[in-house]
């Protein structure tokens, strides 16, 4: 590239931001799909049981139909991290031709991800996740617009930022990482036992209660809350339990309700 024509340090720097973004979103998507349920410092979903669910409410019940789809949306997923991570290394090295291809081939994997998902969503008649998928596609798009705009506008003046804007600029990112880490740290502290503890039943009627399940509620918080109520209730012997009925299951829903129906001890 002709020295005249090198991009100002702004742009540099938010051609820089646009490839980190697209490298770290990709990152976690793929950690997303290895590491499932609440972890320590991690929230991920359970992947695989949200594929099996969504291919249930078409009549595809099979493992097999729920692995494939999820093998193919990680093999698009890890292949536009690769793109992207190879496109910030040649920003880095100022391969403005290498990083434009790269960075070409990682948007072209990044919105056919997401036109894939678009299509189960509509497949499957999830219009929150279409919702998101079809937002992230134009983002998409639109980082790949400026990512060449920026490219082709000829710098005026210097290609460093001075010293004060550097400044700042670490200032503001110190601050925004330290109340990020703090929440997340909190976050731990404070609900991450919601994973494992019982939950108190409310009762609605007679001999009827009903549990709602925290966001990090598993199967250890459903074991834990039967022995709790067994040792709450022991005039009360356990005779049904029922959850909300699969119509309602298959809809955007995150969190469980189960009713538990009791008669009294002989």
């Amino acid at each position: 590239m002709d020295p005249d024509q090198r991009p100002s340090a702004t742009h540099q720097l938010v051609r820089y931001a646009i490839l980190l973004y697209w490298s770290v979103f990709w990152l976690f998507n793929l950690i997303d799909k290895v590491v499932g349920g609440a972890h320590f410092l991690w929230v991920g979903r359970d992947r695989f049981a949200q594929f099996q669910k969504y291919f249930e409410s078409t009549g595809l019940g099979s493992p097999d139909v729920a692995n494939a789809a999820l093998a193919f949306a990680g093999a698009l997923e890890a292949f536009a991290l690769v793109f992207f991570c190879g496109a910030l290394v040649f920003e880095i090295q100022r391969n403005a031709s290498a990083s434009r291809r790269w960075s070409f081939f990682g948007t072209l994997l990044t919105l056919g991800t997401f036109t894939f998902f678009s299509i189960g969503d509509h497949w499957f008649g999830d219009r929150f996740e279409l919702l998101e998928h079809t937002l992230f596609w134009f983002i998409s798009l639109m980082s790949w617009v400026v990512f060449i705009q920026l490219e082709s506008s000829p710098s005026h003046g210097t290609t460093t930022l001075p010293r004060s804007q550097w400044i700042t600029a670490t200032a503001v990112s110190g601050v925004l990482i330290l109340a990020t880490a703090t929440a997340i740290f909190q976050h731990n502290t404070s609900d991450f036992h919601l994973r494992t503890d019982g939950i108190e039943a409310e009762q609605v009627g007679d001999h009827i209660y009903k549990v709602a399940f925290p966001f990090l509620g598993g199967s250890t918080v459903f074991e834990n809350t039967l022995a709790q109520f067994k040792e709450s209730h022991p005039n009360e012997s356990i005779q049904h339990i029922y959850t909300v009925p699969k119509p309602l299951r298959l809809k955007k829903a995150d969190a469980l309700i189960f009713y538990i129906m009791t008669e009294n001890r002989p």
